[in-house]
């Protein structure tokens, strides 16, 4: 049987190619997956819609780089041909790129319920093991009288000349994927799929797997809630102003007020410090800390504060709370249980109990706090089989939640403001880079939807009333 033998040269000079291909791929990682960020949170786009137009801004950044770097001793950089270049490049690249994810996005993300953007990253490494061969054989195809003068970067980083100095051109890459024996070859690229796919589907599993509550997150946790607590007294206590937004500077303290009298939701991302005013490590976990407000026309602080201390079916009745129920009132305490559902991600659904106190800065301020004595997973919620998951033993998507609260009586109405910590178990650096903006925007969703149906039901029960 005989044996071809690759040179050395032409071996390196092809994983550098490969290697090449790769630096540009992940560049358009990032485009694409920015953009599809873009057009479902901030658009609120279909994500079949928004991954097609994510998809081409990648096709066209990729090919963009191909043509100068990557593929740029077969295409010397010019213009000429470069047109029938790109038709190939999306009738190759591009067909596999849109239609393998947006079928790979609709059996992911449409079917199996899998989070867009990890749906996404699945569909991106399958489609470009594909891309590659693509590229190499049919889009960058050295034709015949092509010049071939253009020295190429990546080869003389790998010292390939000639005796007299000249640089030596790639070779065909196909030398990257043959083996021994011609007739037993396999592509390299297609070989990595099942591990690929494996690997992939298993970083899926990351972020859904259960997770134990250990003991320095909470030390940490609670080191961030005394400090926040801390802060939120001060600010109670002060003569310079009452709500947390009164704290900011003065131009954008009045520019909030305008908006909530517009009727706007303001929803802020806060974060607490240390005493030395560095960042609070948490350990194993993350802390989400967001401020909303909200501006209730034509109420009174004093009834405001009736229907919340003593709470009917109406005033928990929202769309996250499933359930509600005092446990104990006290004079200006209650126990509550509330059945929370969170759906961002996944659909989780939990059974919490809080203990919130109440009290009075005069005659036209107050406040409460309310913190979540008890968070209980609960697993299959609604079925005969429901049941819930060891306390600190679950998925870890809500370990702990605080919310406090300030209520103030202003010209026309009442301004009411909440200010949340909640603690999660955290993700892998590489991960959270691309999950933390989703994280985020399920936090600020939740706070807007608390603020908007509270607005909603103190408006009609005045009415009514």
């Amino acid at each position: 049987m005989r044996h071809t033998h690759t040179p050395s040269w032409q071996s390196a000079s092809a994983w550098r190619r490969w290697l090449a291909f790769n630096l540009v791929g992940l560049l358009g990682i990032v485009v694409q997956l920015g953009a599809l960020a873009i057009l479902t949170l901030g658009l609120r786009w279909n994500y079949l819609a928004s991954t097609f137009l994510a998809v081409e801004l990648a096709i066209l950044h990729n090919f963009g780089w191909h043509e100068r770097w990557t593929w740029v001793d077969k295409t010397n950089g010019r213009s000429a041909g470069r047109l029938t270049r790109l038709l190939r490049f999306h009738a190759a690249n591009g067909a596999i790129s849109l239609a393998g994810n947006l079928v790979l996005m609709w059996l992911l993300a449409g079917l199996l319920r899998v989070q867009p953007v990890i749906a996404n990253i699945c569909a991106i490494a399958i489609c470009s093991l594909v891309n590659f061969l693509a590229s190499d054989r049919w889009v960058f195809v050295e034709r015949k009288g092509d010049p071939m003068s253009r020295p190429d970067p990546l080869a003389a980083a790998g010292n390939c000349r000639s005796a007299g100095g000249r640089f030596l051109p790639f070779p065909r890459t196909r030398s990257l994927f043959e083996g021994r024996e011609r007739r037993r070859r396999i592509p390299f690229c297609l070989r990595q799929i099942p591990l690929l796919v494996l690997g992939l589907w298993l970083l899926q599993g990351v972020p859904l797997a259960a997770s134990q509550l250990r003991p320095e997150t909470i030390d940490a946790w609670n080191r961030y809630a005394e400090a926040t607590e801390r802060r939120i007294e001060r600010e109670l206590a002060s003569k310079q102003g009452f709500l947390a937004l009164d704290f900011q500077p003065a131009a954008m303290a009045a520019a909030e007020k305008r908006a909530l009298a517009a009727g706007e939701v303001s929803v802020t991302r806060m974060r607490t410090t240390d005493g030395k005013g560095e960042e609070i490590q948490v350990p194993d976990g993350m802390i989400h800390h967001w401020r909303g407000s909200v501006f209730i026309p034509g109420a009174d602080i004093n009834y405001v504060l009736a229907r919340i201390a003593n709470p009917g079916l109406d005033d928990t009745r929202q769309e996250d709370v499933l359930d509600a129920r005092v446990l104990r009132r006290g004079p200006d305490s209650l126990t509550l249980f509330l059945k929370l559902r969170r759906v961002k991600f996944v659909t989780v659904v939990y059974n919490t109990e809080h203990a919130v106190r109440y009290g009075w800065h005069g005659r036209s301020r107050a406040s409460s706090r309310s913190v979540a004595t008890r968070i209980a997973e609960v697993d299959r919620a609604g079925t005969p089989e429901e049941r819930e998951k060891p306390v600190g033993q679950d998925r870890g998507f809500l370990w702990r939640l605080n919310s406090y609260w300030r209520y103030q009586q202003v010209p026309g109405g009442v301004i009411i403001e909440c200010e949340s910590i909640s603690l999660s178990r955290t993700v892998p650096g590489f991960l959270e880079v691309l999950i933390r903006p989703w994280i985020d925007s399920a936090a600020r969703e939740s706070m807007d939807r608390t603020l908007s149906s509270m607005r909603e039901r103190m408006v009609r029960a005045a009415h009514s009333g």
